[in-house]
């Protein structure tokens, strides 16, 4: 007799809630976000015959990935855009200085925190993503040509520290 799962519900992709302690407002527009994927590195041992693959030692994570809609007076983008030039080339010391962040007082980088909610919106999971920092941002397209009035969803990318804990909510 085969086993049985001890849950059969499925992830519920709609069922989830953002806490970013830099990003309050995009946090608040964030429309899609991917729990990143994750490989482990291969080695290869050569014979004379075929090419025997050995466990690799390094395992590599893809950035985390983050939707948001664009709001009206653009605040939600600011706040990424600000952050990413004060990481990269600023122009001056006024961009460096993060004046225009919502802590200036804070480090460049920042925790982030993804929960996964059960099918009936219980929290379940917690996802963290430690010393996370944009690298990048989308753009923002303008056409007065288009059909319907979707909203701007723009995509922002973060590297973060090692890897991703999971934990379980009880």
């Amino acid at each position: 007799m085969p086993l049985q799962p001890n849950e059969i519900n499925q992830l519920n992709v709609v069922s989830f809630e953002t806490n970013f302690t830099r990003l309050p407002i995009a946090n608040f527009f964030c429309q899609r976000i991917n729990i990143p994927s994750m490989s482990l590195g291969l080695a290869t041992q050569a014979t004379p015959f075929s090419d025997t693959p050995l466990i690799g030692d390094k395992i590599t994570f893809e950035q985390l990935t983050l939707s948001f809609i664009v709001n009206e007076d653009l605040s939600n983008y600011l706040e990424l855009y600000n952050w990413l030039i004060s990481l990269g080339f600023s122009d001056d010391h006024d961009q460096f200085n993060l004046s225009n962040s919502v802590n200036p007082d804070e480090n460049l980088r920042s925790d982030m925190n993804i929960i996964i909610n059960t099918n009936k919106s219980n929290p379940n999971y917690s996802i963290t993503f430690r010393d996370a920092f944009p690298v990048s941002l989308g753009s923002i397209e303008l056409d007065v040509a288009t059909a319907s009035l979707e909203p701007i969803i723009l995509d922002v990318s973060f590297a973060y520290s090692g890897s991703f804990s999971i934990d379980k909510i009880t």
